[in-house]
This record gives C-alpha cells, sequence and structure tokens, in this order.
C-alpha cells in the first residue's frame, strides 16, 4: 500500500496560495496568479490605500497590485471595518472575478466576489452559518413581460410541522438587483433566522421576487445612476405593481401565508422603497407595515390609509435623505403612524442591512410596545424619530 502511494506523493504539487488572507488587524490580503499578464489591478469597495474612504456611496477603488517572477499578484489592505465587502480584479482589459473565491454576487452587469471581516453583532449575524429555518425558489411565466418571475423565500424553523400559517415580509431589491440581492448583500437568511433563534422577530416568511425579470438595469456602466434609471421600464412603468395580485395569489396557494392585514409587511430599499410605497396605496388592506430603506419618493408615494405603519430609514449622507426627511414630516402632519431611523453614511448595503435587522424586529408587534419616548422634534407626533451613531 505504501507502495502504490509513494509515486503520488512524490508528484504531488505544492498547493496554490489562497486568494484571500484575512488578517487579525482587519487587513486582507487578495493573491491572484496570472503568469501571462505583466499588470493587474485590484478594486474593492474599502479603503484599499488609506483609511479615508467615503462611505457615502459603495464605490471601487482600485490598487496596483505586485507580482514576482512566477505571476503571482498580491495586495495588502489597511485594516479594515467589519463589513461585507466586494472586489474583482482587471487584467489585460478583462474584469474577472475570483475563481477561487465561490462567494460571488451580480452587480449592475457584472460580478464581484465576496468578503466579511467580522466584529460587529450585526456583521457576526450576517455571516453565521447554521441554519433553523430554510430556504425555497419558485418562479410563474409573466406573459405580460414575456419572462420568468423568480422568487426565493425564506421559511421559519417548524414551517413544515406546525400547520399553521405566518406573517409575511415581501421583500424588494433596488435599481440593478434581483431576487438574488437580499440573499448575497443584505444576508437577510442569516439575519432573519438568528432573530428569531434568539426570540428577537417573530417567526415569519421572507418573499424576495425578482421586480426586474427584463434585466434592463447596468446594461452600460458608463451613463451613469439617472440615465439607467430611464432604462428601467420595469421600475417607472411600475411593472412590479401591476403583477403583484397574482403572484400573492399565487404564493397564498403554494405557503402558508397569513391573509391578516396585520401579519403582512413590505419593504425595499431605493427604487424597491418606492415599490413598497406604491403597494401600499394600491392594494392599502394588504399591509400593516412599510419600511423604506433610503426610498426614492415623491408626492404620489404619499400614504392613503392610517392604518398602515411606515418605517423609515435613512443615511445623513444618502442621496435621498431630504426626500425620506420630507416624507417623515409629511406623515406626521396626516396623523400616520410613523418611525424615522437616522444613521450615517450614505446610499450604501451597510445601512440598509441595519435597516433590516431593525425593521425585522420591529414588524408583527403591537405597535405601541416598538415605540420610544423621544423629546418633542417636531418630526414625530405619531412617529419616533431615532438617531443611530454607530453602524
Amino acid at each position: 500500500m505504501l507502495l502504490l502511494m509513494f509515486p503520488v506523493l512524490v508528484g504531488a504539487q505544492p498547493p496554490a496560495p489562497e486568494s484571500l488572507l484575512l488578517h487579525e488587524d482587519g487587513s486582507v490580503t487578495f493573491v491572484v496568479n496570472i503568469p501571462e499578464s505583466r499588470r493587474v489591478r485590484v478594486y474593492c469597495d474599502c479603503a484599499l490605500r488609506n483609511s479615508k474612504y467615503n462611505i457615502q456611496r459603495e464605490k471601487l477603488q482600485s490598487a496596483q497590485m505586485t507580482h514576482d517572477k512566477s505571476g503571482l499578484f498580491s495586495y495588502t489592505t489597511p485594516p479594515l471595518a467589519p463589513e461585507v465587502y466586494t472586489y474583482r480584479f482587471k487584467s489585460n482589459g478583462q474584469k474577472l472575478v475570483d475563481s477561487r473565491n465561490a462567494d460571488s454576487i451580480r452587480v449592475s452587469n457584472g460580478k464581484r466576489s465576496v468578503f466579511v471581516i467580522a466584529g460587529s453583532p450585526l456583521l457576526n449575524a450576517c455571516i453565521a452559518d447554521s441554519l433553523s429555518g430554510k430556504t425555497a425558489q419558485c418562479e410563474f411565466w409573466d406573459s405580460a413581460c414575456g419572462k420568468s418571475r423568480r422568487i426565493l423565500l425564506y421559511l421559519p424553523p417548524g414551517y413544515d410541522s406546525t400547520g399553521q400559517t405566518y406573517p409575511v415580509l415581501y421583500l424588494l431589491h433596488g435599481i440593478d438587483g434581483n431576487e438574488m440581492a437580499w440573499h448575497d448583500r443584505g444576508r437577510v437568511i442569516q439575519q432573519v433566522d438568528n432573530l428569531i433563534r434568539q426570540g428577537k422577530a417573530t417567526p415569519m416568511i421572507v418573499v424576495m421576487p425578482d421586480a426586474n425579470p427584463q434585466g434592463l438595469v447596468g446594461q452600460n456602466e458608463d451613463v451613469g445612476l439617472m440615465r439607467n434609471l430611464l432604462l428601467y421600464h420595469s421600475w417607472s412603468h411600475q411593472d412590479f405593481e401591476r403583477i403583484f395580485p397574482i403572484l400573492d395569489s399565487i404564493l397564498s396557494t403554494r405557503y402558508s401565508i397569513s391573509s391578516d392585514m396585520d401579519m403582512r409587511a413590505v419593504a425595499g430599499l431605493s427604487a424597491g422603497g418606492t415599490q413598497s410605497a406604491t403597494l401600499a396605496n394600491l392594494y392599502e388592506d394588504n399591509f400593516k407595515y412599510v419600511g423604506l430603506f433610503s426610498p426614492i419618493l415623491h408626492r404620489k408615494q404619499l400614504p392613503v390609509n392610517s392604518n398602515t405603519f411606515y418605517w423609515i430609514g435613512t443615511g445623513k449622507g444618502d442621496i435621498f435623505h431630504s426626500q425620506s426627511k420630507r416624507f417623515a414630516r409629511k406623515l406626521q402632519q396626516q396623523a400616520i403612524p410613523h418611525l424615522y431611523f437616522e444613521t450615517p453614511g450614505g446610499h450604501t448595503w451597510r445601512n440598509w442591512r441595519l435597516y433590516l435587522s431593525e425593521f425585522l424586529q420591529f414588524i408583527f408587534k403591537e405597535t405601541e410596545k416598538n415605540t420610544e419616548e423621544t423629546p418633542d422634534n417636531g418630526l414625530s407626533a405619531k412617529g419616533t424619530l431615532l438617531f443611530h451613531d454607530e453602524f
């Protein structure tokens, strides 16, 4: 047996270097082997060269990687704050994901690899790998747009054995996302599962639909956000709002979803916040809770139902911050119950993960128990103004 193994051992090659090294001080070393290339750059939404990284927007920084004679390129960052980060490489004009990292996500019209720096309670919850509930996927054909509608669901612990109906949260992505956006970048599965396990959230079904099946956003990265907004017909023409009653009916026949308004919520980030506010108005007896995370709002989204509770989260550096604050004032004027939650930072997943965590712990509970007393600030006669100073 030893003789048979000997040739294998002699011919064995040294293991390939790890592509991503996470160090104890929070710094990260990127490693990629491209022998045929003379120059490789790494792009990451983090402080690659120094600590002066603008957290208002999750834009990519780039840095030139150093290499040895074998073609092994590497680069080490400064210590990074706890966060979920994305990165990619560029060589010979080609954008490359890390082939040795299985964790990758779709961003606009490309892909990026992912790594997580733990160290905060929220981020630690986002990387937990044990799952008490489970996920499910389904799709149905939408003849109006000529595409399949894909849906990702989270089902709470004991779903198959309890025989009960569950509260439901419809969770919507932004302009360049799909049904996997909250899963990949928001880490919603880990968050809701951990909060339920800790008794901080009510067991619920979370529905994440693809509200942009035609994939019209992000076709051209060079034209900018507003131009891509104009191309987003699914959003501007209320395509998802049209299909929602059909989607809700299909899911209600397949899954144990409650029809009680008090047990139903909808939330979304950015353009998904716009859709959430519009859905609450179009189908005013459907949702008790509406979560608006950095929403794009205008007067058409003003609520029509005083029985609905609005939870609004925004960063002080968010490009739509003034719209969120104005919306909260309108809610106060109309005596519609709401909570306004303001943080540092901008239009980023760093904030949206936090808003989701807070929202999950708020919904499907008695509103009076969730509303805290705060000094009069001109914003919240029926709502609460909270400021969150740390990520």
